[in-house]
């Protein structure tokens, strides 16, 4: 196994470090330049006063040079105390790994790991035959539909607006407890003057003196970008966090907007996790639920698990309900609002936000997940514990809206 020291970028310039660093459980004070870890277990590199995120992970001076090394269970011991880049698979997909962090390979389908943990490619033939079709089968399969774009957010991570978008979606959330913003978009190439990525970063937020950081990616074999850099809202400075992505139809693009005088360890971490859950998904309409107003991207395993039923409420409501075999899962309404705030029926239920249609009704987005059971089968387990994949899959219709609302 090859040694291979951390390097620690800042812009375009790499530091090596030479000493063994100190670790400290609290926020340091000395300037210099060495790793310290917060309460959390989160590594930070201190660049003279500044503090830099670096991951999560262990490091330990490496036993010969007394270099810091980067570990983790793929590549490292506590005794060895080095790191080798690797690859590895999660959610349906093939990473690497290095000491820059993380990138996205490409689908399971279309790339493997071998036995000496070196990245395979299968052909059109042998990817055909892994799924069980023949190869045009399979390409129609992996193609199937329409691209979008599925953000992992949390429940803690408060929807502000959500509405289609010219061809495509617009989505608002408050994130790290209210500090952050973040927009999840989806344009059509056709609609924009400049369809560059540049472009843009310029129609919706443009950058503010000179670029960051920037890193290039791929997601489903399109191209994608990475940026950190500051923009100014309302004449205000923010720092903003952003991955776009760009297929020959869309432009896809998260953007996590951070008040510069609040932007701290807290708010890079949760930039850092929400572009990692980035999930691209081809859908066709009958991979989705539907209501008038609103419709579900299915996430891709629970195709497999579940069945649904939509049923209509008073005064055109809807309750859209997910079942493995018969035993129901997760329930999405849209709940009549009367202009009377109401409370939850439940300590199960989350209040999602409140729909406006284009004939000025109004109705509370609710989602009602079921009561764990040690006793359900391992696939409800599975749809239990994934539901929040499904949630945030909702797209409101044209002509609907979704805002913040309220209960009691």
């Amino acid at each position: 196994m090859h040694k291979k020291i951390l390097f620690l970028l800042t812009g375009l310039i790499a530091l090596s470090i030479s000493a063994i660093p100190a670790l400290a459980s609290d926020p340091p004070t000395d300037d210099g330049q060495y790793i310290w870890q917060d309460e959390n277990g989160d590594y930070w590199y201190r660049n003279g006063s500044e503090d830099e995120y670096i991951g999560e992970g262990n490091y330990a001076p490496d036993p010969d040079s007394g270099e810091l090394m980067e570990g983790n269970d793929a590549g490292w011991t506590e005794q060895d105390g080095y790191f080798e880049p690797h690859y590895y698979y999660e959610d349906g997909s093939v990473w690497l790994e290095d000491a820059t962090g993380t990138t996205y390979i490409g689908s399971r389908d279309k790339y493997y790991i071998d036995d000496y943990g070196n990245l395979q490619e299968y052909s059109e033939s042998e990817a055909a035959s892994s799924s069980g079709d023949s190869s045009e089968e399979y390409s129609k399969s992996e193609k199937r539909g329409e691209l979008h774009m599925r953000v992992g957010f949390t429940a803690d991570d408060t929807i502000r607006e959500s509405m289609p978008e010219k061809e495509g979606y617009f989505e608002q959330r408050s994130v790290n407890e209210g500090k952050s913003t973040a927009f999840a978009l989806k344009v059509a190439n056709s609609s924009l003057e400049d369809s560059s990525l540049k472009g843009f970063l310029a129609e919706y937020y443009p950058v503010k003196g000179e670029i960051i950081t920037q890193k290039d990616l791929t997601f489903e074999s399109y191209p994608a970008t990475k940026y950190q850099y500051l923009t100014a809202v309302n004449e205000e400075e923010k720092n903003v966090d952003a991955l776009v992505c760009q297929t020959d139809d869309y432009t896809f693009g998260l953007f996590i907007l951070t008040p510069s005088d609040a932007y701290d360890k807290a708010a890079e971490k949760k930039a850092t996790e929400l572009i990692k859950s980035i999930d691209f998904i081809y859908a066709e309409s009958v991979d989705m639920a539907m209501t008038d107003y609103f419709q579900v991207l299915t996430p891709e395993r629970w195709k497999y698990l579940c069945h649904y039923e939509t049923t209509e409420t008073e005064n055109g409501g809807y309750k859209l309900t997910y079942y493995n075999e018969d035993v129901p899962v997760l329930t999405l309404e849209a709940r009549y609002y009367d202009g009377e705030d109401q409370p939850l029926d439940s300590v199960w239920q989350g209040y999602l936000g409140r729909i406006e249609t284009v004939d000025g009704k109004k109705y509370d987005l609710l989602s009602t997940i079921s009561q764990y059971s040690e006793d359900a089968s391992d696939e409800w387990k599975e749809m239990y514990d994934t539901y929040l994949d499904t949630i945030n899959g909702i797209r409101m219709m044209d002509g609907c809206s979704l805002t913040e609302g309220s209960h009691t």
